[in-house]
């Protein structure tokens, strides 16, 4: 991507809230292992089994706030040339990413 593409999307970002979001749950989550030094406590603080707390992190604040982006500006449905229109889902926009890395590699 160009600097002209990487700032028109950073714009819009910015400009609907999503990179606060993202900046905040990083926060939450940087706080969340800020609280000790040892790498051992650390692995342990990342365990969702060990500590519930990560998995409430992740899931409450920086999965939906990555969802959220990627749905910004995706289209309700596309026109499939055999089912006609079907929804569009973030999940989509993933697997297109990764088909897109793996033929990239």
């Amino acid at each position: 991507l160009c600097s002209l593409c990487l700032g028109h999307i950073l714009c819009c970002l910015l400009s609907l809230g999503l990179l606060r979001s993202v900046s905040r749950a990083v926060d939450l989550i940087m706080a969340h292992f800020g609280s000790s030094r040892d790498p051992d406590e650390k692995m342990r603080l990342g365990n969702s089994s060990c500590s519930p707390t990560i998995a409430g992190l992740v899931l409450e604040h920086l999965c939906p706030t990555i969802q959220n982006i990627l749905e910004d500006g995706l289209r309700d449905h596309k026109l499939d040339l055999i089912i006609g229109q079907r929804r569009n889902h973030s999940w989509s926009v993933v697997e297109v990413s990764t088909r897109i890395a793996s033929t990239v590699t």
